[in-house]
C-alpha cells in the first residue's frame, strides 16, 4: 500500500512539473508573437506564372523574397497554402494546407527572407489539367502588413509523346 501511495505522489509531482514547464514555454512563445511591430514587409516579386507545365514532369518551384522595410523586426507567426498540391518553405520550415512547422521566423529590420513555393501538378490525378492559381498565406505580427499572400499560376497540360 505504501509503494502505491509513493508511486501516485511521484507521478503527481512529475505531471505538475511537466505542466509548469509547458505553460512557461507556451507563455514565452505567446509573449513573442503578441508583440506588435510597426514595420512593413513587402514582396519583391510579383505573382509568378509557370506557364504550361506537363502534368507528368514533376514538381515545379519558384522563390519569393520578403523584405522588411521597417526599423523593427517582423515575425512570421503562421503559414499555410491554398491547396494540398502546394507546399512552402521559409527558413527551413515546411508548411502546407493542413500543417505547418512554422512557429516564428524573424525578419530583422531592413532584412530579407526567402520563401520557396512548390507545386505538384499531378496531385489532383492524371485528369487534373487546365489553369490553376494557388496561394501561400503568411501571418505576421506587423500592424502594417499582418497578412501576406504569395500567388502563382500555371496551365497544367498533358504532353502526348
Amino acid at each position: 500500500m505504501n509503494k502505491y501511495i509513493i508511486g501516485v505522489i511521484v507521478l503527481a509531482v512529475v505531471l505538475i512539473g511537466y505542466s509548469v514547464i509547458i505553460s512557461k514555454q507556451h507563455g514565452a512563445s505567446l509573449a513573442i508573437t503578441n508583440e506588435t511591430s510597426n514595420a512593413k514587409v513587402v514582396v519583391l516579386e510579383e505573382s509568378y506564372d509557370f506557364g504550361d507545365i506537363d502534368i507528368f514532369a514533376g514538381k515545379v518551384d519558384t522563390t519569393y523574397t520578403l523584405k522588411n522595410e521597417g526599423t523593427e523586426a517582423v515575425t512570421i507567426t503562421k503559414a499555410g497554402t491554398s491547396c494540398m498540391c502546394t507546399e512552402g518553405i521559409i527558413a527551413g520550415f515546411t508548411f502546407g494546407m493542413h500543417g505547418s512547422e512554422v512557429k516564428s521566423v524573424v525578419i530583422p529590420a531592413g532584412g530579407e527572407e526567402k520563401v520557396k513555393a512548390m507545386y505538384d501538378p499531378l496531385a489532383h490525378g492524371p485528369m487534373g489539367t487546365g489553369p490553376v492559381t494557388r496561394t501561400l498565406q503568411l501571418e505576421t505580427n506587423s500592424s502594417v502588413t499582418p497578412q501576406i499572400e504569395l500567388r502563382f499560376s500555371a496551365n497544367v497540360v498533358k504532353n502526348e509523346a
